[in-house]
């Protein structure tokens, strides 16, 4: 019997390469969704999932439903912000007033209740007003919170989204301001998690988690940022991330700061009518290959910004609609419906509620009757519905809401988990 040849590393390390190239040609044409790190894809491939599911959902109708949590009343302003555990398939709701008791909440996407629960940290529990926002770590299944009050503290925390336990870490990152961060995008490529700077702006360093080691590692930015940011977006064309501006006060050199997750530069493109605060939070459209930016003040300007993700330009378009001053804080997209959905801040009390369309780029509103202050959203794939994350102004514990989609169209869940969508703002 004849043996086989032996192939050389060249040989063998040629025939991998081969089969991945492969691997990823049969991907980008079947449309098979991205995994969480949106590896072996391309954002074509990404386009061949979605379109199809799109042109069933374009005239999806839906509402905004009211549910009861059976909580205690919750202080105002518990929590600012959430993260979707997508091995769980939970929301977990990221503390804030609420961070130095002992027990939190999520919110169980199998049956849509909100549950208390005891994060059991003991010495290590965080002090008031510790976190807003958070982002997901695909590579190690952790939410890591993005630090406010915590800043200075020796320890921050993050959920262990295998178990729901919550963990406390050493950072050792010296920082010195209160609020260094507000939101957390996670890089794909680089498997890195950057920390939106908010009052660390100006302090000359920032920071990331190398997922990898899980270390929060600091660096000097080629270009500081002009301004504060609040949240942000992935461009997965690009391989970018955009930081939301909020500037203040506004200055000549504003605009729309970005990573160039290639080389880890940082580079800002300069705009005119930034208002102060202008935007909190950003969302890719995969449809208009843009990042749209979610009007928190600049709501009161007939000119809304985007990022045309094809010429890497800032447009300025008309959105044509009337909105409340501090208008709205997050959103979240909804991959079925194609919809970017603005969270109510201050416009929730107002007879109409937005939306952007993501097939045609339209700013859209509808009347929602249920009221209630928001920051934030998230999407649940199976439940087809955006939990609006409360924001909890008053002491109302029954009162929470979410936009229900009518559709029997389930997107998957590693989309909604992955490194595009699962952050807020």
């Amino acid at each position: 019997m004849k043996s086989l040849p032996v192939l050389s590393s060249n040989t063998q390390l040629g025939i991998q390469q081969q089969l991945r190239k492969l691997y990823k040609r049969i991907v980008e044409y079947s449309g098979i969704i991205p995994d969480l790190r949106f590896n072996d894809t391309s954002y074509q491939g990404l386009r061949n999932y979605l379109d199809p599911i799109h042109r069933k959902t374009q005239k999806c109708e839906f509402g905004v439903g009211r549910y009861n949590t059976d909580l205690a009343p919750l202080i105002a302003n518990a929590y600012i912000g959430a993260v979707y555990a997508p091995t769980l398939n939970r929301i977990y709701l990221v503390p804030f007033e609420i961070s130095n008791q002992a027990s939190w909440h999520y919110i169980d996407c199998n049956t849509g209740k909100v549950v208390a629960y005891a994060h059991n940290l003991g010495v290590d529990t965080p002090v008031n007003q510790a976190y807003t926002w958070g982002g997901y770590d695909p590579y190690n299944d952790i939410l890591w919170f993005t630090p406010a009050n915590q800043g200075t503290q020796s320890k921050w925390h993050y959920v262990d989204g295998k178990t729901g336990k919550v963990v406390a870490y050493e950072h050792g990152t010296g920082v010195t301001v209160d609020h260094p961060y507000y939101s957390a995008i996670y890089s794909p490529k680089q498997n890195r998690m950057y920390l939106v700077p908010l009052l660390q702006f100006d302090q000359g360093n920032y920071h990331y988690i190398d997922c990898e080691t899980k270390t929060v590692v600091a660096y000097t930015p080629t270009n500081p940022l002009p301004s504060i940011s609040v949240g942000g977006s992935y461009d997965p064309i690009n391989d970018r991330i955009y930081f939301a501006p909020w500037p203040f006060p506004p200055t000549s050199n504003d605009g729309f700061s970005y990573i160039n997750c290639k080389d880890g530069s940082v580079e800002t493109l300069v705009s005119d009518e930034i208002v102060q605060a202008a935007y909190a939070g950003a969302i890719f459209s995969p449809t208009l290959r843009r990042i749209y930016f979610i009007p928190y003040r600049q709501t009161v300007n007939d000119l809304w910004h985007y990022i045309d993700c094809d010429t890497n330009e800032v447009v300025l378009y008309n959105h044509g609609v009337t909105i409340v001053d501090y208008g709205y804080n997050g959103g979240a997209y909804s991959a079925a419906s194609n919809r970017i959905y603005f969270s109510p801040f201050l416009q929730y009390n107002e007879t109409y509620w937005h939306y952007i369309d993501c097939n045609t780029g339209e700013v859209a509103a509808y009347i929602s009757e249920n009221k209630f202050q928001c920051t934030g959203a998230v999407y649940v794939p199976n439940l087809s519905r955006v939990y609006l994350t409360p924001s909890l102004s008053g002491t109302a514990s029954s009162d929470w809401i979410f936009i229900q989609e009518y559709t029997d169209v389930e997107v998957s869940r590693s989309l909604s988990g992955g490194c595009l969508y699962n952050k807020t703002p």
